[in-house]
């Protein structure tokens, strides 16, 4: 018979690790081409910054990614921001203002969600 292998964290009662979702929709050309060639730039400088845990993108259709990014801390994120990568990023926005929808949200996490075999998201945090 075989065993479940799902489990939850235990997070402490304040929590500082944070997830970032972060999307870029292509309004037109510019933005469709910049979203094909950066991607995986975006992607890499964003996993690689001090802080960030672990990032996942996602393709929603061929003008929209989803990103999540997994964060120590709300703090290690402002500093991404704040970061050359990040400003690299945000260039092409400010000079094609129309090409691009941006959007971004952060979540604290509250409760535990449910992880199966090996360690993602929080439980990378704060696991077993």
């Amino acid at each position: 018979m075989m065993r479940s292998s799902m489990y939850q964290i235990q997070l402490p009662e304040h929590p500082n690790a944070i997830m970032f979702v972060n999307g870029t929709i292509a309004r037109d050309r510019a933005g469709f081409f910049w979203l094909w060639r950066s991607l995986n730039s975006v992607r890499q400088s964003t996993a690689k910054a001090l802080g960030c845990l672990q990032v996942k993108a996602g393709i929603c259709g061929p003008q929209e990614i989803v990103m999540v990014s997994y964060w120590e801390s709300e703090q290690h994120l402002m500093d991404f921001f704040r970061g050359e990568a990040h400003r690299q990023m945000m260039k092409f926005a400010s000079r094609h203002p129309n090409s691009l929808c941006l959007y971004n949200e952060i979540y604290h996490p509250s409760k535990s969600g449910k992880y199966s075999h090996e360690p993602q998201g929080m439980a990378l945090v704060y696991g077993v």
